[in-house]
């Protein structure tokens, strides 16, 4: 099969994530060659003619869509649609899919109408009393690989015209509950094939730090929060009713937000043992020390298995 391999333009590299997907395309068309597929690279374009005529000149017969450092998560969308219109098979989440992701706050009201556990959340509109003296989280709305998230967006606000200073300075900023307690992920492979449940241990984690995984602990290598932040795959029976929850919601979401392509569902449980997600990642980064891709290997699966089934959406 010709695949065509769609992803950001290919400039000049200036932050850790960016850099990151530059190696993910270059360990999926290693894994596209070793599958005896023919793979091809080219970038995508806002002006959508012109990535339309790129593809439809590369004669190919599906796009794998890496496309991930958009100036907004909201317009990811884009790509399976033009894909959709071009009559070309698509890897990874759809348009509806990308779409309702790709804007948390949108998620997040989805999840909440359909009776999925979320944490209680605060943007330019909405009240601010009940929020006031308890940590929150400040999150952009349309961001995706935690860009914006550091220790100091967790924080408590102790009136509401400080809570108004945050939302305002922060402009595409909403303000969630902060949970504290644990973090989990769970990845999914298209079909909803739910990969084993990851906890993200904070390991040494001084104390007033904040137990998040924020821009540092994703890709600043040399920090104190990447060293100490361990994934866990292994549980105690005392969290099998947790883990059995936990894999019931995923399945849950990925349905919710149309059931195509792959993911990653991120959770928070507090200290009673209660479930929140946060938000469902499609198309999450696949490199190979990615947690997709070590959730896969628990699984089973090595790195080019994971890219076939990804073909197969």
């Amino acid at each position: 099969m010709k695949v065509l391999i769609l992803t950001d333009k290919c400039g000049s590299v200036t932050n850790e994530d960016e850099a990151d997907t530059l190696l993910e395309v270059k360990a999926v068309k290693q894994a596209l060659r070793t599958l005896d597929h023919t793979a091809q690279v080219v970038e995508f374009s806002l002006n959508l003619p012109v990535t339309a005529a790129r593809i439809e000149r590369s004669g190919c017969d599906m796009v794998f869509n890496l496309v991930e450092n958009l100036s907004s998560s909201r317009l990811l969308h884009l790509v399976p649609m033009l894909c959709e219109t071009l009559s070309i098979p698509c890897s990874g989440g759809d348009a509806y899919t990308l779409l309702a992701t790709g804007d948390k706050l949108i998620a997040k009201r989805l999840l909440r109408t359909a009776g999925l556990p979320t944490p209680d959340w605060v943007d330019a509109g909405g009240d601010r009393k009940a929020f006031l003296g308890s940590p929150m989280i400040l999150k952009p709305v349309a961001q995706e690989a935690s860009i914006g998230i550091s220790d100091a967006s967790v924080r408590s606000f102790s009136n509401s015209e400080e809570l108004d200073d945050a939302l305002t300075k922060h402009r595409e900023y909403f303000a969630e509950r902060y949970i504290d307690g644990r973090e989990f992920n769970l990845s999914i492979l298209p079909g909803g094939i739910i990969l084993p449940v990851c906890e993200m241990q904070f390991v040494d984690y001084p104390a007033g730090k904040a137990k998040i995984v924020g821009y540092e602990a994703k890709w600043k290598e040399a920090s104190f929060a990447y060293r100490h932040t361990c994934r866990n795959y292994i549980f105690q029976d005392k969290d099998a009713s947790l883990t059995m929850e936990l894999r019931r919601l995923a399945s849950a979401a990925y349905r919710l937000f149309g059931s195509s392509g792959y993911a990653r569902i991120d959770f928070r449980v507090d200290k009673a043992g209660k479930p929140y997600i946060l938000e469902m990642n499609s198309n999450p980064c696949i490199t190979a020390d990615s947690g997709f891709i070590a959730a896969a290997e628990q699984a089973g699966l090595s790195y080019s298995q994971v890219i076939e089934r990804l073909l197969e959406r």
